[in-house]
């Protein structure tokens, strides 16, 4: 099934489309009430609509909400509803967005781990995840963010001096010497992954 083909329709038309496949998902759960893949489409389906056009009945989010506890206990993996469900709570509870953008991270790194040839698959979506908990989580190092970032080959620390620099920079009054401060920091992580990405690629096997 299609979750996301011709849902940006205009006017009633949308209404309608999501009413449609709403219902069609319903009569699915119906039938299949244990497969967490399909909790996690409806999930999904409820919360995209919710963020590019609709007037999603509440009763319907709370749904999908519920759907996204029992994915996460099922341990079944679908990255992108861990960051459709920190989206919907970010602005409205940070503690519950961090929670679920972290989560995602976690269950890529058990993934990836077990399944390494897939991580290209998913390092995208898990990549917008983890910069948005960096984003909320800016100035504190997580074991699970550095493990996340080097199975990606990519800098942690280098992501969250940017987060931090912006910050900084959209404060009323920001103060200049510390930006300055944050630009040298960010300079001297820029030079170490650099000589370091240049030392793994002469040393591929290291």
């Amino acid at each position: 099934m299609d979750l996301f083909a011709n849902l940006l329709l205009p006017g009633k038309r949308k209404g309608a489309r999501y009413s449609s496949e709403y219902k069609k998902f319903q009569k699915a759960l119906a039938r299949n009430p244990q497969d967490h893949s399909l909790r996690a489409q409806v999930a999904k389906f409820c919360l995209y609509s919710h963020y590019t056009h609709e007037d999603i009945p509440e009763e319907h989010l709370t749904q999908a909400l519920d759907h996204y506890r029992e994915v996460v206990r099922a341990d079944h993996f679908d990255p992108a509803l861990y960051y459709l469900v920190g989206r919907y709570y970010q602005d409205k509870n940070d503690l519950m967005a961090q929670t679920a953008y972290l989560d995602g991270i976690r269950h890529f790194n058990r993934f990836i781990e077990q399944n390494p040839g897939l991580k290209s698959d998913h390092a995208e979506i898990a990549y917008a995840i983890a910069l948005n908990y960096v984003t909320l989580q800016f100035g504190q190092i997580h074991p699970d963010l550095e493990r996340f970032f080097k199975t990606i080959r990519k800098s942690y620390p280098l992501h969250n001096k940017r987060v931090e620099l912006e910050n900084e920079l959209r404060k009323p009054d920001p103060d200049p010497q510390r930006i300055r401060e944050i630009a040298k920091e960010l300079n001297d992580l820029k030079e170490a992954t650099r000589m370091a990405k240049a030392k793994r690629n002469s040393n591929p096997s290291a």
